[in-house]
């Protein structure tokens, strides 16, 4: 009996140890041929497709930076005690975290910067201190668009020697050219993986011309050179951002003529934005479209530093968006534009030279607004009025919206 039993209990454990065993060895399947000879396939597990990057930055863009006497008065008397002899820092202090949290910043530098040489002047020439580009720079600006009817207020030299000063700064220069063939080589930023083309018009510069002999390019706004660089400019970029000073001075109106048709014309050759300025005025913003083209039009951002006499001169905006790409082929939009509403304040003695946001800027201030000395008043209601009356609700700020 105790041998009938070893002989169960071994062949027991024989059975556990040897006939059944895990394995980890991958899933196959037999294939039977013809010749009988059996193959194993293995099946390979099914690895996740991982999704296209999405590429985003952000854009911020201002309008009319100009200096007058009474902003220069204020840059020297922030600048005593100091080895600087204008600082004009402080007139930025309130943008410059919104302007620096952005990815790229636009501004239209109005005036020149000649340097040593040259007098500093107001209206009609500007030629205005180099300590003004080196705040604009401190405020978080890196693309100088110089494209305006100021460009040469003193001349050639006086448009060579500013240019000096921008090449030594950490910004990109558009608008202003030592070459046709400068101009001809369309100027590409790239950023966060989006590359963006930047092109940069005036309608005029006042009457002056450059010497029949130069060999600096202005690039005056006409519809056939601006329709060949927008469309090559689309060759060569996810982007296309188009700088353009024109319309009439002093008026929330686009001109027909001088803004629509030449909008129309960058929006059917591709263009993506319209960064407009000159007015000294807000004016509309819209998307146009042409085709699979759409473009945000940015008609004028009015002044962002300028002492002019009227209310509506010293209500300028920033506009805001962001453009995103999905996967390093994707196509780039342009998406989330936003108006951002300034006030540029000073006191009756053109002192304390400052940029506000609208949503911060209260009735008093308003009320005890420089424009004074001018003879001129104004209120909150009435700056909030030009702008909820001008810019379309969709691009206005959460605080300027009907409820």
């Amino acid at each position: 009996m105790k041998k009938i039993l070893l002989v169960c209990f071994a062949a027991l454990l024989l059975f556990s140890c040897g006939i059944v065993e895990e394995t980890t060895a991958p899933i196959t399947t037999e294939v039977i041929t013809t010749s009988a000879v059996t193959t194993k396939a293995v099946v390979e597990p099914i690895k996740p497709i991982d999704p296209p990057t999405l590429y985003s930055l952000s854009f911020i863009a201002a309008g009319d930076n100009m200096v007058y006497y009474g902003n220069v008065r204020d840059a020297a008397r922030n600048a005593k005690g100091t080895d600087a002899a204008y600082d004009f820092k402080p007139s930025y202090t309130t943008v410059k975290p919104l302007v620096e949290a952005h990815d790229i910043a636009f501004i239209n530098q109005e005036t020149l910067m000649c340097g040593e040489g040259y007098d500093l002047s107001y209206y009609p020439r500007f030629n205005s201190p180099q300590e003004l580009g080196d705040a604009v720079v401190d405020a978080g600006f890196d693309i100088i668009g110089m494209a305006n009817n100021h460009m040469l207020d003193k001349g050639e030299s006086g448009l060579c020697a500013t240019l000096d000063y921008w090449e030594k700064q950490p910004v990109t220069l558009i608008g202003a050219y030592r070459s046709e063939e400068q101009f001809e080589d369309i100027t590409v930023i790239e950023k966060n993986g989006i590359s963006i083309a930047l092109l940069a018009f005036t309608e005029h510069t006042n009457g002056l011309k450059l010497r029949a002999d130069s060999e600096m390019y202005i690039p005056y706004i006409d519809a056939e050179v601006l329709a060949r660089k927008v469309k090559e400019a689309e060759a060569l970029a996810d982007i296309t951002v188009v700088s353009m000073h024109w319309g009439n001075e002093f008026t929330f109106k686009v001109n027909p003529t001088l803004q629509t048709a030449f909008a129309n014309i960058i929006c059917e050759n591709g263009g993506d934005v319209i960064i407009g300025h000159h007015p000294h005025t807000i004016q509309p913003v819209e998307w146009i479209e042409s085709g699979d083209n759409k473009t945000l039009c940015v008609y004028s951002l009015g002044n962002f530093m300028s002492e002019m006499e009227k209310d509506y001169k010293i209500l300028g905006g920033m506009i805001s968006f962001d453009i995103e790409k999905l996967g390093k082929e994707g196509k780039a939009e342009v998406k989330n534009a936003k108006f951002i509403p300034t006030v540029f304040d000073f006191t009756k003695s053109f002192y304390d030279n400052h940029i506000y946001f609208l949503e911060d800027y209260t009735d008093a201030q308003a009320r005890a607004h420089g424009i004074r000395y001018y003879g001129n008043t104004t209120t909150l209601e009435k700056l909030i009025g030009y702008v909820k009356s001008t810019i379309a609700e969709e691009f206005l700020p959460e605080f300027l919206k009907e409820e």
